[in-house]
């Protein structure tokens, strides 16, 4: 499903990714793991659009066809981009409002380490707001409640309290967000990526601040979305409980380097990722 090579990314004279590599099956739960700093939540900024590499590849494979995400966020301002207006104006624009809608367009969507919902609007309302592409957003459409925008608004809808009711969520549907339990809110984060039909969802640390019991039912729903809807999912996690339980290969980050990849238990078998975790070497672990 998703291909990155040689991925480097650099802020001024600080490399945070150095020469990243690694393959997402498709159908796959993917974990990428390793100490705080180690370069994870900047990956997933590269791969969904939030951060422009600076050199590498990302490529999203699928029915139709390959496609580079890095291309597909164009390419950084040069000086003779003013002798191509139409060109200049999409830079521009990605410069200021980024380029995640390009990549949720190209089918990778993802969720947030801290949660990021719309907390005056109710949990249904955060559900239609990730599916504004789907309906006919036209003023006049709207004013007229024409014949397709009620069509389309209605399947919206309907989208919407299916993915509710998935996550258990049915009856949170008219309660404003801010007000659900954290725990709900986490799974209402996830309803609404699903809405979006995503190729490729990046969960970032979905069971942060969860209980043990709310861990266990985040594991159920995840193996649900890749066994029954299949999606292909790829998260970065600290719960290494959870990560040895639903993964089908782990990707283990240290200082912005692949230091080891590979099933959980060769993964938790590696010296190096002892090291990286626990600051001792293979022999001392064991």
């Amino acid at each position: 499903m998703l291909t990155v090579r040689e991925l480097c990314m650099r802020f001024g004279g600080v490399l945070a990714l150095n020469r990243v590599g690694f393959e997402v099956a498709t159908g796959s739960v993917t974990a990428l793991i390793g100490p705080n700093g180690a370069g994870k939540t900047t990956v997933f900024n590269c791969i969904t659009g939030f951060y422009k590499a600076s050199s590498g590849e990302i490529r999203l494979h699928g029915e139709t066809g390959e496609k580079n995400l890095i291309a597909i966020l164009g390419e950084p301002l040069q000086a003779g981009d003013v002798l191509h207006p139409k060109e200049l104006a999409k830079k521009i624009y990605y410069k200021m409002f980024g380029g995640a809608h390009l990549a949720t367009r190209a089918g990778v969507v993802r969720t947030f380490q801290n949660v990021r919902l719309f907390k005056e609007m109710t949990a249904m309302e955060n559900l239609l707001v990730a599916q504004r592409h789907r309906v006919d957003w036209r003023p006049l459409s709207g004013l007229v409640k024409s014949r397709g925008y009620r069509r389309k608004e209605a399947a919206a809808v309907e989208r919407g309290w299916y993915w509710l009711d998935f996550f258990g969520l049915g009856e949170d549907g008219n309660r404003l967000a801010g007000e659900l339990p954290y725990g709900r809110q986490r799974r209402l984060e996830m309803a609404r990526a699903m809405c979006v039909e995503p190729r490729l969802l990046c969960l970032d640390e979905p069971a942060a601040g969860l209980n043990p019991n709310e861990t266990r039912e985040l594991s159920g729903l995840i193996r649900q979305l890749r066994d029954r809807h299949g999606v292909t999912v790829c998260l970065i996690e600290h719960d290494m409980g959870l990560v040895m339980e639903i993964s089908d290969h782990v990707v283990v980050l240290d200082h912005g380097q692949v230091i080891a990849r590979g099933t959980p238990r060769e993964v938790g078998e590696d010296p190096l990722v002892l090291e990286a975790y626990l600051g001792i070497s293979g022999e001392e672990a064991a």
